[in-house]
């Protein structure tokens, strides 16, 4: 059998020409490896200037958490996460097959299923467009001072590539991978959605947060949101159409939208009442 081509990124990946082409990527990070945005404007300036090479993901989070999986955030029944991991999976894979079309043809499509169906696993959540990652921050009245986007610059030699799907024990890879998953759902589609395992700590055997990891933690950008700018940046992604029901085109993401459409949200006001009034569902 001929081994597959690795699929191009999506339409929206970022080849934008740098602002200054002298300045070296390392560089960049060093100056600016935490900023801070309170407008969409500014956030669209940030990723039109600054992230100028071919592989750039982002992540999204409603506050300032460590890049950790669900995986190391859930209590666990037992000692040992990795292996309630596995058994996790293998119940999900003997329950959902009733309910798909596909079967996922290993174990590391079969992990990014459970993962965007909301199973604990060692997956972290990415996305190449930058604007869902940002939505996904501002989606919620903030829980603490502010939220923030990640930014990881990757190198293509990170890349899970697809001859090794079948040969990685995704249980026993213990370096950190960039994964870019087959389209086995429509949220993934949706969102554009890759994936980093973790590096394992030989040690203390837990997960390293992403941030930490020696081969990545150069390569990553931390954008604040402060807490007051949520609302306002909810609106204005939801008119350019990044939304719930953009993300998640399923019924849970129209109720959701529909439901949000005609409601108001903690931190949301009259003034952004009047901009909602204008849209048509």
């Amino acid at each position: 059998m001929a081994t597959p081509k690795r699929r191009a990124l999506p339409q929206r990946k970022l080849r934008k020409k740098p602002v200054q082409p002298e300045k070296s990527h390392d560089q960049a990070v060093i100056q600016t490896d935490v900023l801070e945005i309170t407008n969409l404007e500014q956030y669209i300036r940030f990723i039109e200037g600054e992230t100028n090479l071919e592989y750039v993901l982002f992540r999204g989070q409603g506050a300032d958490w460590p890049l950790l999986p669900k995986l190391s955030r859930v209590k666990i029944r037992g000692e040992n996460a990795l292996a309630t991991e596995r058994a996790m999976l293998e119940d999900f894979k003997r329950l959902a097959k009733p309910h798909i079309t596909r079967i996922p043809g290993n174990d590391w499509e079969w992990l990014a299923m459970a993962q965007h169906h909301g199973m604990a696993t060692r997956l972290l959540d990415w996305t190449s467009n930058p604007l869902a990652a940002l939505w996904f921050t501002v989606s919620q009245p903030a829980g603490s001072e502010y939220g923030v986007v990640y930014v990881l610059f990757v190198n293509q030699k990170a890349f899970l590539k697809p001859e090794e799907l079948c040969k990685l024990d995704p249980f026993k890879e213990t370096a950190t991978k960039v994964y870019h998953p087959e389209i086995s759902t429509i949220r993934i589609q949706c969102q554009s959605g890759w994936f980093t395992t973790q590096q394992l700590d030989k040690r203390t055997g837990n997960l390293v947060p992403f941030n930490k990891t020696s081969a990545f933690k150069k390569d990553i950008i931390k954008i604040k949101v402060p807490a007051s700018s949520f609302s306002d940046i909810r609106f204005q992604l939801d008119r350019l159409g990044v939304n719930r029901f953009s993300l998640f085109q399923d019924l849970d993401g129209i109720a959701a939208y529909a439901e949000w459409s005609h409601t108001m949200l903690t931190d949301e006001t009259e003034k952004n009442d009047v901009v909602a009034k204008s849209r048509k569902l």
